[in-house]
């Protein structure tokens, strides 16, 4: 089963979404922003992951 994992990277902590192939919530969590914090989280919970995405917002400048 195909498992595709999203960030929501800040400064203290990371939002972490496992979907699967239809979309489907599988899991999620906020764990610290530590690399290999968020390595153990996404290898217990999605180890045969496809993708990895993160949120990248909008900063308007001016």
């Amino acid at each position: 089963m195909s498992h595709y994992v999203g960030l929501d990277v800040s400064l203290k902590e990371v939002s972490i979404c496992v979907v699967d192939a239809g979309g489907e919530v599988l899991n999620r969590a906020s764990v610290p922003t530590e690399p290999d914090t968020i390595a153990e989280y996404v290898a217990q919970n999605a180890p045969s992951f496809e993708r990895v995405v993160h949120e990248s917002g909008y900063w308007p400048l001016g």
